[in-house]
């Protein structure tokens, strides 16, 4: 198996893990680009910040704030 098709791999399974902790699985594919474009460090970073804010805080969803903090942040962060 080739280096391109491990990290496509690794990239779905970590979306994957994204969808279950942020308990969004109608929105694999968003985090599958995210997982493509952000450096893995970075959307943990993201992931622990969000599951640290208690249920009663989150307006929306918390799949809503962490594509909404992805995206405010995450320009400095992209794997190019």
């Amino acid at each position: 198996m080739n280096t391109e098709s491990n990290s496509e791999n690794y990239q779905n399974k970590f979306a994957y893990e994204l969808a279950t902790a942020l308990n969004d699985h109608h929105s694999i594919q968003v985090y599958v680009k995210f997982t493509q474009k952000y450096k893995e460090e970075f959307l943990r970073k993201i992931l622990l910040r969000v599951m640290s804010i208690p249920d009663n805080k989150i307006k929306r969803t918390r799949g809503a704030l962490f594509t909404y903090l992805v995206n405010q942040h995450g320009f400095d962060h992209s794997r190019n």
